[in-house]
């Protein structure tokens, strides 16, 4: 993550809760352009990305054993932490 960065950390879990390896999650909207990227879940479900500014930002997520979802994350100056259930 580049010098600056705000951190967003987040897990990935299923339905029932149970952590999801291998998902894919990116950014999908936020308050400023925002690179193209992608990252895979490690296998315990969680994620690191680095956000460029403080502000409001949709997440997306998908996997080949669920479906897609989404979720909204308010970074602030100590950045935040989501967890993005798929179903």
């Amino acid at each position: 993550m580049k010098p600056g960065a705000f951190q967003v950390a987040g897990t990935v879990v299923d339905g029932a809760g149970q952590p999801v390896g291998g998902a894919t999650v990116m950014w999908v909207q936020g308050p400023v352009a925002l690179p193209e990227v992608a990252l895979l879940t490690q296998a315990d479900g969680r994620f690191v990305l680095g956000a460029p500014v403080a502000g409001h930002y949709t997440l997306g997520c998908r996997h080949d054993r669920h479906s897609q979802a989404t979720a909204a994350v308010a970074v602030g100056p100590h950045g935040a932490t989501v967890t993005i259930r798929l179903s």
